[in-house]
C-alpha cells in the first residue's frame, strides 16, 4: 500500500498536540483540587481542647461540617479521643477509644407571651400608654400587650385599656401557680447562674457603662435592684426590680419578685415578672406601672439578648464509637 505525500509527518504533530491538551487538563484539575482543599479547610474549621481526668485524658475536637448562614444552620461533628494513662502490664498498649456525634448549633429561644408577662398580676395607674405586643421589628406575629393570670389579673385606674396587642390583655391561666407552671423557663437554673453563665454578677460585680452598642451582656443581680440606667442585654433579678425616670432597656428582663415602674420608661424586647412563683414563693399582686410606659415586644432585641444562649444539640441516632483516627 502506498502513502500519499500529504499524509507524511502527521502522526508526530498529533501526538504532541494530544500531550499538550492532557498537560493543560491535568494542570487545571490540580488547580481545582487545590481550591477545593482550601475551601474545605476553611469551611471545616476546628477547635480542640484536652480534658484531664483521673487516670487519663480526652482530646475533644469540634469540627464544622456545614455552614448555611442563610438558613442559620451550622453542623458540626464532635469527636472525643480518650486515653487511659493508668499503669498496665509491661508490653501492653495504653487503652484508647474514640467516639463521635453529629450535632447542630441551636440558637437560644424564649417563650414570649406578651410585652409584659406578669405571673402575679399587674396594676396600671391611669390610661396613658402602656406598650404593645406588636413586634417592633416586624419579623414575628403579635403577642399580647400584657399577659397575666385571671386572678390576680390586670387592673387599671382611669381611662381605656392602656396595653396594645393581640389581645391587649391575655389571661394565661386561672391562678399564678398555674401560669408559672405553664411558662417554659428554667428559672431555677437562671436565677442561680447555672443554666447560663452570666457576664456580670451583682454583687460583687458593678454596673457596666454600655458605651459599646454591640455589648449585650447577661447580668445576674442577687436580691432587690434599682435599675441605675439604660442598657441592653439580659437582666436577671432574683428579687424585686424598680425602674424610675427616663430609662430604656433593650432586650430581656426577668424578675423573681415584683417590678415597679415609675416615670416614662420601659423595656423593648420582653419582660417577665413574678418568676419566683415557679420556685414555690407566694407573691401578692405587686407589679405596678405608674405614668407613661413603653413595655413593648421586640423579637430582634430578644434574639440579640439570647445570642449567647445557643448550644450544640446532638442529632438522633448520630452517635458512633468507631470513628477513624489518623
Amino acid at each position: 500500500m502506498t502513502r500519499n505525500v500529504a499524509e507524511r509527518g502527521v502522526a508526530l504533530p498529533l501526538v504532541l498536540f494530544t500531550i499538550l491538551v492532557l498537560a493543560i487538563l491535568i494542570a487545571a484539575g490540580s488547580a481545582a483540587l487545590g481550591s477545593v482543599r482550601r475551601v474545605n479547610a476553611y469551611v471545616e474549621a476546628a477547635e480542640s481542647t484536652r480534658i484531664t481526668v483521673a487516670g487519663g485524658y480526652a482530646d475533644v475536637i469540634l469540627k464544622q461540617m456545614r455552614s448555611d448562614s442563610l438558613a442559620g444552620r451550622y453542623g458540626y461533628v464532635l469527636r472525643s479521643h480518650g486515653v487511659s494513662t493508668q499503669r498496665a502490664l509491661s508490653g501492653t498498649l495504653q487503652a484508647e477509644r474514640t467516639v463521635s456525634e453529629y450535632t447542630v448549633w441551636t440558637p437560644g429561644t424564649m417563650q414570649v407571651l406578651g410585652g409584659w408577662t406578669s405571673i402575679t398580676g399587674l396594676h396600671k395607674s391611669g390610661g396613658s400608654a402602656m406598650g404593645s405586643g406588636m413586634d417592633q421589628c416586624g419579623k414575628q406575629g403579635a403577642v399580647a400587650g400584657v399577659a397575666v393570670p385571671t386572678n390576680p389579673g390586670y387592673t387599671q385606674s382611669g381611662g381605656g385599656v392602656a396595653p396594645r396587642g393581640n389581645p391587649p390583655v391575655k389571661n394565661v391561666a386561672a391562678t399564678s401557680t398555674q401560669m408559672a407552671d405553664s411558662l417554659k423557663i428554667d428559672w431555677a437554673g437562671l436565677s442561680s447562674g447555672t443554666a447560663v453563665t452570666p457576664d456580670i454578677t451583682i454583687p460583687p460585680g458593678s454596673w457596666p457603662s454600655f458605651s459599646d452598642p454591640n455589648y449585650w451582656p447577661t447580668i445576674l443581680v442577687n436580691g432587690n435592684f434599682y435599675l441605675p440606667g439604660s442598657g441592653q442585654g439580659t437582666l436577671i433579678v432574683t428579687g424585686s426590680l424598680t425602674i424610675s425616670g427616663t430609662i430604656t432597656w433593650n432586650g430581656i428582663v426577668l424578675v423573681g419578685d415584683n417590678l415597679t415602674s415609675n416615670g416614662t420608661n420601659g423595656v423593648n424586647g420582653a419582660t417577665i415578672t413574678g418568676l419566683n412563683v415557679k420556685l414555690g414563693a407566694l407573691l401578692n399582686q405587686g407589679d405596678i406601672a405608674n405614668g407613661v410606659k413603653s413595655f413593648n415586644y421586640n423579637s430582634c432585641y430578644v434574639a440579640k439578648a439570647l445570642g449567647r444562649w445557643g448550644q450544640l444539640v446532638g442529632y438522633t441516632n448520630a452517635w458512633v464509637d468507631n470513628w477513624p483516627t489518623y
